[in-house]
């Protein structure tokens, strides 16, 4: 299924990629004159600082063995100018190799790439671009290179300024050569039915393009190799059990290359590359908002929820038009497939935009949702680092970003390590923000149906569940502190979080007691603030007939949960409170106790308090 719709997006594609080329990064041209009346120029392409490489499409194939063969036309400086690399001296300068072991090396690198060169040049007598570069072997011994040169660094020739290797003459040359060689030796190819196409032709040995562009990946990757006696089937070597045309395996592992070449279809996600198209190449497929969420596209596939497409649409929708997404690993030049998806471009829509809901935090300081790309929660599963505020990204958890770019896609729940992990980081580092309660939301929404009423944006202020009326009173008392003493540098919370959010019943009763020297003295300033305030702590006690003792994994989370929305709608009352005041207007009891304090912080600092 995979390389059907590969090869059928291959298809489908006006920008096809011809057979056995690849898009690569070359770093010198040697640009011909076909007058010969001047000589041949060398090209540094390499990219400045800050630039984009420049990337051609270029011969390319699978390389491996003692006697690696050339590539047509483009090809390694190893190849076209025999250069035997640069070895670092004892001053610190780099200088070709002079020894005899490199040199022999690069001469025969360089004959057989001018042996082939020279086959397709008698081969194409007719054309003045190769008269002109058979004039220029006949004449060039490469015994000089620039400075800057190395042999790994890609080599191509051009001809008044254009590449040979574009012509259609070298591109079919090209293909047939490296067809030849992947149908196996003359008299001895496999004919069979592909079981991509169904159709009976000559099959592949192996597959001719390794797949590029993967992290961590070698020269040869391959998306199918079967090199090893427990990978064959009936004892028959590489794909003689996985039977696969010519044609279709070129095309798909051409098209795959493309797809990963393309940012626009193509993510990462740590040592994994997601890779998307559509049946439809023209489909605005919406998956790049997993990795930089725009809102109002966002707001569009969440309001589109309420409008599902279904019944007869649904069905012509599929077969009209589908989505095709691919998540890949490497391990030791081998592709891993991790993960594979087919489904209707609708379907697509109604999954994003229901994950975007199942885990949109609420900014109560803005009154605005919030949308966090996919490695973004991931991130936020990593220890936080206090000395530099900031997360370290080596300890997120593996393959966690495209875990949950999977259950975005498959609209299943993140993986089941997610919640503990995330409640161990809260617990240690005391770190709570809106990407950690993102991932919270979106853990506690999927993985259970006992608590969706809580497991939304805002507060609650109804809910008797143990858990998240204690997060509550965490954040009251929070606030009480914070207005007593707008400047304190260790709130409650940086000092008793880990005890409060496993027993809350003794923390919380001590601190109720310890907020009363707090309450006295917001009271010297607002009575009616201070009464306020004690008033909302009372209330929220009396929801529980007691506070509990301990509190298991679930309620734990929901602690935090309670805690942050308790926050942001104390944010949200502030910032009301602000503009009331600008506009001169009296405050109520409540807003007096909601407004900031009133000294020379602005709101961007206070906001950062509340987060």
């Amino acid at each position: 299924m995979l390389l059907h719709s590969l090869v059928q997006h291959a298809d489908s594609r006006e920008d096809a990629i011809p057979d056995y080329y690849q898009r690569r990064l070359v770093m010198w041209q040697i640009d011909l004159s076909s007058t010969g009346d001047s000589e041949p120029l060398i090209i540094d392409l390499r990219p400045s600082k800050g630039e984009k490489p420049r990337q051609v499409t270029a011969p390319y194939g699978v390389r491996s063995g003692k006697n690696p063969p050339p590539f047509l036309l483009a090809d390694s400086a190893l190849y076209v100018l025999a250069h035997p690399g640069l070895v670092k001296q004892s001053d610190g300068e780099k200088l070709p190799s002079t020894s005899p072991k490199d040199l022999t090396k690069a001469q025969q690198r360089h004959a057989t790439y001018r042996s082939m060169v020279t086959s397709w040049c008698d081969e194409h007598p007719d054309l003045p671009q190769a008269r002109t570069l058979t004039k220029w072997l006949d004449s060039h011994t490469p015994d000089r290179w620039p400075e800057a040169m190395d042999q790994g660094h890609l080599v191509a020739i051009s001809v008044d300024g254009e590449w040979i290797h574009d012509l259609p003459q070298a591109q079919r040359w090209w293909a047939e050569k490296v067809t030849s060689a992947k149908s196996g030796k003359p008299g001895k190819s496999q004919e069979g039915i592909c079981l991509v196409c169904g159709e009976t032709g000559s099959l592949l040995n192996t597959l001719p393009v390794p797949i590029k562009g993967l992290p961590n990946s070698g020269m040869n990757t391959q998306l199918i190799c079967l090199n090893q006696p427990a990978h064959y089937r009936a004892g028959i070597k590489q794909l003689g059990a996985t039977p696969v045309c010519v044609r279709c395996g070129t095309k798909a592992t051409t098209a795959l290359n493309t797809l990963l070449a393309d940012p626009e279809h193509r993510t990462y996600a740590g040592d994994s590359a997601i890779v998307w198209w559509t049946r439809d190449p023209t489909t605005e497929t919406d998956m790049w908002t997993l990795d930089n969420p725009d809102p109002t596209e966002v707001a569009q596939l969440v309001n589109g929820l309420r409008h599902p497409r279904k019944g007869r649409d649904a069905l012509a929708a599929l077969d009209e038009d589908a989505f095709h997404a691919v998540t890949l690993r490497v391990n030791t030049n081998r592709v891993i497939v991790a993960d594979w998806i087919t489904i209707p471009v609708p379907e697509l829509k109604r999954r994003l935009g229901t994950w975007f809901a199942d885990q949109q935090p609420w900014d109560g300081w803005n009154n605005t949702y919030v949308y966090w790309p996919v490695w973004r929660l991931a991130l936020a599963a990593a220890r936080w680092d206090k000395r530099k505020s900031k997360y370290i990204d080596t300890t997120i958890p593996v393959h966690l970003q495209a875990d949950l770019a999977k259950a975005a896609l498959h609209g299943t729940p993140p993986p089941a390590h997610v919640l503990p992990v995330l409640m161990q980081r809260i617990r240690a580092d005391h770190h709570i923000d809106r990407p950690r309660i993102a991932l919270l939301r979106l853990a506690l929404t999927r993985t259970t149906t006992r608590h969706k009423e809580l497991s939304v944006p805002q507060l609650n202020a109804t809910s008797t569940e143990p858990g998240y009326v204690c997060g509550r009173i965490m954040a009251m008392l929070e606030a009480i502190q914070r207005k007593a003493m707008p400047k304190v540098n260790t709130t409650i919370t940086d000092k008793y979080l880990t005890t409060a959010v496993v027993s809350p019943r003794a923390v919380l009763t001590r601190l109720r007691i310890g907020a009363h020297p707090h309450l006295r003295t917001v009271a010297r300033k607002s009575e009616p603030a201070a009464k306020a305030m004690e008033i909302r702590m009372r209330e929220a006690f009396d929801l529980l007939d007691d506070l509990p003792a301990h509190l298991n994994a679930e309620q734990q989370a929901l602690f935090i949960l309670g805690y942050e929305h308790q926050r942001a709608h104390s944010a949200r009352a502030a910032a009301e409170a602000i503009k009331a005041r600008e506009a001169g207007k009296d405050l109520a009891d409540d807003q007096v106790a909601d407004a900031l304090p009133e000294a020379t912080e602005d709101a961007s600092t206070t906001h950062s308090a509340l987060r």
